[in-house]
């Protein structure tokens, strides 16, 4: 397959894919939010397809880049891990052949499993090739060894945002001179300058998405929460994708008004909610059907997961646009406080609170095998949340994208005994 059209055929079938979704979801009435979320996934890999047809920049980015930097100066990304996570959807036996073509690349079976599939979407040219790779520090450390790879098996230039988790001053003007270092990497890469009040302008737009959903995550202590367990995974979505748009803040305040009225009138998303999880992961990304399994198995609602909460106290100014940029990322929770040591974060005491927060009476955690810094922690977690807070704590083996290592039925079987056996009130 040549360089010109590389990945075409299977992005243009993405973006048909999600049209027809968002006319089926209108056709019926669904739910504003939906709709604004399908049609925000069609809108951002189009941006990408029409990047690769016209030959113009095209960016491979990581989670956790400033992509309002990128909107602001009109260039289109993908983001690998994101891309690598919906290709997944498509079941066990194409994400299997993916991770074997990145594990034959000379990736270890101990990587993280998305990491593997986005090496193997690369190799098998169904993505479009990009013109420049732009990655962060944050949160992974395999993540740093990723985009490096990626950016030398395209053989494209590649930026690293070498990103601070702390907010003292030092660490600020450290992470502004780094956001500067960039603009000038995009300039130079893209022969566009950056126009300041437009940047300014998208970021308001992005404040005002953060904002609504940090009322979101507000609503979710609710008793009954509003929100079932896999549905916080669009909101992560959207603010990877369409955070600094007007489409952004049209699903973050529609969602918002969604679950007030929801909240208003006592409705869950489970009735009766009989449990509240903490999730202190991430779901199986192959089967994210596991959470409504729990919600109709077990009464058992999702009420937060350690990705999926909002950091408090971190403000965002959009007038000061550098500091904006550095702070932005720390405003998720696990980015913020999973990046450090924990003696420096107090990551394991910011989760116990959460937990008492959102009003959790069950803690699972998923060990996804090949996350250092999550299975480093485990047994600190434990003696928190299972110890001094006294609730039923389940450590879930698994692996985020390979069923191999556990599928759906054998989490399934071990989730049933936990809740038959140590959660109170559990029986089937």
């Amino acid at each position: 397959m040549s360089v010109i059209t590389e990945g075409i055929t299977e992005f243009e079938v993405i973006v048909n894919n999600m049209a027809k979704t968002r006319q089926r979801l209108e056709a019926r009435s669904a739910t504003k939010s939906d709709i604004y979320f399908w049609q925000a996934l069609q809108d951002y890999y189009n941006n990408a397809l029409q990047a690769a047809r016209e030959g113009k920049p095209l960016i491979l980015s990581g989670m956790f880049p400033p992509h309002e930097l990128f909107t602001a100066m009109d260039i289109p990304y993908y983001v690998a891990e994101n891309h690598a996570i919906m290709t997944g959807q498509s079941g066990a036996e194409v994400t299997i052949s993916l991770m074997e073509k990145g594990e034959s690349y000379g990736m270890s079976a101990d990587v993280c499993s998305p990491h593997r599939v986005a090496i193997g979407i690369a190799r098998s040219g169904m993505a479009p090739r990009p013109t420049m790779v732009v990655s962060t520090s944050t949160t992974c450390d395999q993540t740093l060894k990723l985009y490096e790879l990626l950016a030398d098996f395209y053989s494209v230039p590649s930026f690293m945002v070498d990103s601070t988790f702390r907010l003292d001053k030092a660490s600020i003007d450290y992470g502004k001179k780094d956001i500067q270092e960039l603009i000038g990497f995009l300039e130079v890469q893209t022969g566009k300058k950056l126009d300041m009040d437009k940047l300014k302008e998208v970021l308001r737009l992005s404040r005002e998405s953060y904002d609504y959903w940090e009322k979101i995550c507000d609503l979710r202590k609710a008793v009954p929460c509003p929100a079932g367990g896999r549905s916080g995974i669009k909101d992560l979505t959207v603010i990877q994708i369409a955070c600094g748009t007007e489409l952004g803040v049209k699903y973050f305040q529609a969602r918002y008004q969604e679950l007030k009225e929801k909240v208003a009138k006592g409705e869950g998303a489970v009735s009766p909610e009989k449990h509240r999880i903490a999730w202190l992961y991430v779901l199986p990304l192959f089967d994210l059907k596991i959470a409504d399994w729990l919600e109709e198995e077990f009464g058992a609602v999702i009420a937060v997961d350690s990705f999926g909460y909002a950091t408090t106290g971190i403000e965002l100014n959009p007038d000061d646009p550098l500091e904006f940029l550095v702070k932005k990322p720390l405003k998720r929770g696990f980015v913020c406080k999973g990046y450090g040591a924990n003696e420096d974060t107090h990551f394991v005491d910011e989760l116990a609170r959460v937990t008492e927060e959102y009003h959790a009476d069950v803690a699972i955690l998923l060990s996804h095998w090949s996350c250092q810094q999550y299975c480093g922690v485990i047994r600190l977690l434990r003696d928190a949340i299972g110890g001094k807070l006294g609730l039923p704590f389940f450590i879930l083996n698994g692996d985020l994208m390979d069923p191999r290592v556990a599928s759906s039925e054998q989490m399934k079987s071990s989730l049933s005994e936990f809740f038959s056996t140590s959660v109170p009130n559990s029986k089937r």
